[in-house]
């Protein structure tokens, strides 16, 4: 792939993954988390499905079992301990932050991988990411004074290790299960909506959504956070490392505050624009030893 091709497909990576907090926020207080979520995987598999017909009669046990894993860890538990911390008072941008310690779990697990190890340019860059993220964040929320439980904190923590295990566990089975990207997101996609009809159920919170921002939020969720982000995100992995593609995630938090002012009027502080700068200035330092990546595609 083509090096501005590549720069464009992380533009799309970022933008559709910071789209999600904004999906939500158009939704999530009216319709609830699992009942959103529910609704959104549904139209997801619905579509899939249909997109993909006589196509699904040749999936294996293996594959399902494959992408299980990695449905699992990188939407259900993600998007579930999100969503959830979020809906009991944790506020988005702090959420954020916590999950975009994901960049480090990543590079930490990929040390024992010769092709994924990070040297000490790529570790100084990776915390310097995380320093400007907590400074967008820090300056945005420093005020608030909401009491949250511990456990909704930490619900963020498991969500960015779901996510990196799952990204780990996919970059280095890409080769033993080339499947193309549609039919593994449709294998995803179902085991998901499995799991939030259950939480949905369980909870007793399904219920059928009227209201015009529920419609249009479910509809965003769709396209934008989850065919363009996951497609995303799965077709980076062939082309990057895990830690390349993870310190993305940096970008999130910045990107979601900076979309969210513009769309819904939110403030935007000066501590804002400098976090972005320290955010950038990683992201460099990152990528100036590239390791050598063989494309799988």
């Amino acid at each position: 792939m083509g090096y501005v091709k590549l720069l464009l497909l992380q533009a799309v990576f970022v933008l559709s993954w910071s789209s999600g907090f904004i999906g939500a926020k158009l939704g999530a207080q009216s319709a609830g988390a699992f009942n959103l979520l529910f609704w959104r995987f549904l139209l997801v598999s619905l579509c899939l499905g249909v997109f993909l017909n006589v196509r699904l009669l040749k999936v294996s046990w293996a594959q399902i079992r494959h992408h299980a894993v990695i449905g699992f860890l990188s939407q259900f538990l993600y998007l579930s301990c999100v969503y959830v911390a979020i809906q009991n008072g944790l506020p988005p941008g702090i959420a954020a932050i916590i999950a975009a310690l994901q960049p480090l779990m990543t590079a930490a697990l990929s040390t024992g991988n010769a092709g994924e190890r990070s040297g000490g340019w790529q570790w100084l860059g990776l915390l310097i990411g995380f320093v400007g993220v907590s400074i967008v964040i820090s300056g945005q929320y420093g005020s608030s004074g909401q009491s949250v439980g511990l456990v909704m904190y930490l619900l963020p923590l498991v969500s960015a290790l779901g996510l990196t295990l799952a990204t780990l566990y996919e970059r280095r089975s890409a080769q033993q299960h080339s499947t193309g990207l549609v039919l593994p997101l449709f294998i995803q996609s179902l085991l998901t909506l499995i799991g939030f009809t259950a939480a949905v159920l369980y909870t007793d919170t399904l219920s059928i959504p009227h209201e015009p921002e529920v419609l249009i939020s479910i509809v965003w969720l769709t396209v934008f956070s989850t065919f363009i982000a996951y497609l995303s995100l799965w077709m980076l992995l062939r082309f990057m490392t895990a830690t390349h593609v993870a310190v993305l995630v940096y970008l999130e938090p910045p990107v979601t505050l900076v979309w969210a002012a513009l769309m819904f009027g939110d403030a935007i502080l000066a501590s804002t624009y400098a976090g972005i700068a320290v955010v950038v200035a990683g992201l460099i330092l990152v990528r100036l030893k590239r390791p050598t990546v063989a494309c799988t595609s």
